[in-house]
C-alpha cells in the first residue's frame, strides 16, 4: 500500500517534468526573428528608426530584443534548476549551470573578439556576455524564496541607478558610469550587472513556471512597466534619479523594468492564447522550431548579416533590405524546422 501511495505522488511530479509548454517556445522563437531582423536591417542607412536602436534616452522595438532574451531565460531558470536537483542533486546541478552559462561568456568573447589597432587587441561586449554573466549571477540567489529575491533585486535595482550616477576620471575628463555604459556595446561591463539584476528580478516573477499562478506574471508585468514609465517620466520632470530615463545604451534602472515588464506581458498573452486557451492553431510551424534551436540560430545569424552587407550597399532602397532579411528569416527557419523533425536539438 505504502509503495502505492508514492507511486501515486510521483506521478503528476513526472507528468509536470515531461510537459512542454509551446508558449515559450514560440517567445523564444518571435525574439529569435526579431533579432535576425534587427541585426540585419540596423545596418543599412534606408532602415526605418524604430527598427534600429534609440539613440540614447528613449525605446524602440529593436531595444526590446535582448531584454527579452533575458526574459526567456528566466522562464526555465527556476523550473531547470529544480529539475536538475531532483535528478543530480544539488552538487552536480551547480556544475551544470556553470559550465552552462560559463559557455554563453566564452561563445560571447570568442564571437566579439575584435581588432583594436595595430598594438592590439580588444573586446566588445555582446548579448552573450550579458547572458553568461546574469545566469552566474543569479546562481547565487536561486535558493532562496522568490519573495526574497524580489527584495534583493529591487534592492540592487536601487543601489545600481545610484551607481551609474557616480562620477570618474577618464583622462582627465569627469563623466559617469552610465556615460562609461552609453560608449559601450550593451553596456559593458556595467550593464551587465544591469542585466543580472533583470535576470534575478525576472526568476521572482515567474519563479517555477510549473506551479507559478500564471496571472502573477502578468500583474507583475503590468506593475514593472509602470514603474519603469514612472521612473523616467519623474527623471525627464524632475532630473532624478540622474541619467534615470529609459535608456537602452545606459542599460538604466527605468529600461530593465520596462522592458522586462513588457517581455512579461507579451509572454502572457501568447500563453494565455496558446497553452491555456489553444486558440492560435499554427504555433508549431512557425515560431516553435525556432525556439526549441534558439542557441544554434543565434551562432548562424552573424553569417546572413555578412552576407547581406556583402551583397547591398549600406544605402540600398529598404526593399531590398526587407528581400534579404526575409531570404534570411526563412532559411534559418527552414534548418530549424527539419532539425525539429529529426529531434535535433543544439543546446548548452
Amino acid at each position: 500500500m505504502a509503495s502505492t501511495e508514492a507511486t501515486s505522488s510521483e506521478k503528476p511530479i513526472e507528468e509536470k517534468e515531461k510537459k512542454r509548454y509551446v508558449s515559450i517556445d514560440v517567445f523564444r522563437g518571435l525574439t529569435i526573428v526579431g533579432m535576425i531582423i534587427v541585426n540585419i536591417m540596423l545596418e543599412f542607412d534606408n532602415t526605418p528608426s524604430w527598427l534600429k536602436h534609440e539613440i540614447d534616452f528613449g525605446l524602440e522595438f529593436a531595444d526590446l530584443i535582448a531584454p527579452f532574451f533575458i526574459f526567456a531565460i528566466t522562464l526555465t531558470y527556476t523550473m531547470s534548476f529544480k529539475h536538475h536537483v531532483r535528478k543530480e542533486g544539488y552538487f552536480k546541478t551547480y556544475i551544470r549551470f556553470l559550465r552552462r552559462y560559463g559557455a554563453f561568456l566564452g561563445f560571447g568573447f570568442l564571437g566579439s573578439y575584435y581588432a583594436v589597432s595595430l598594438e592590439g587587441f580588444g573586446f566588445t561586449w555582446g548579448v552573450l556576455q550579458a547572458i553568461g554573466l546574469a545566469g552566474i549571477f543569479t546562481l547565487f540567489f536561486i535558493r532562496f524564496p522568490r519573495y526574497i529575491r524580489l527584495v534583493v533585486s529591487l534592492c540592487l535595482m536601487i543601489a545600481y541607478q545610484a551607481i551609474l550616477g557616480v562620477s570618474v576620471n577618464v583622462e582627465g575628463t569627469p563623466i559617469t558610469l552610465s556615460d562609461l555604459n552609453y560608449n559601450d556595446v550593451h553596456g559593458g561591463i556595467i550593464g551587465g550587472i544591469g542585466y543580472s539584476i533583470m535576470t534575478l528580478l525576472g526568476t521572482a516573477i515567474v519563479d517555477d513556471f510549473k506551479e507559478v499562478d500564471k496571472k502573477q506574471i502578468l500583474i507583475a508585468g503590468v506593475v514593472l512597466t509602470i514603474l519603469g514609465l514612472g521612473i523616467h517620466f519623474i527623471w525627464k520632470g524632475y532630473g532624478f534619479p540622474p541619467d534615470g530615463g529609459i535608456s537602452k545604451e545606459r542599460v538604466t534602472s527605468a529600461f530593465v523594468l520596462l522592458s522586462l515588464g513588457l517581455g512579461a506581458i507579451l509572454f502572457w498573452l501568447i500563453w494565455f492564447f496558446m497553452d491555456e486557451k489553444k486558440i492560435i492553431r499554427i504555433k508549431s510551424r512557425i515560431f516553435q522550431p525556432l525556439g526549441k534551436n534558439a542557441f544554434l540560430i543565434y551562432i548562424l545569424h552573424p553569417l546572413f548579416i555578412l552576407f547581406t552587407v556583402l551583397i547591398l550597399p549600406i544605402n540600398a532602397h529598404f526593399a531590398l533590405i526587407l528581400l534579404c532579411t526575409l531570404i534570411s528569416c526563412v532559411t534559418l527557419w527552414l534548418l530549424a524546422f527539419f532539425l525539429d523533425k529529426k529531434q535535433l536539438y543544439i543546446i548548452i
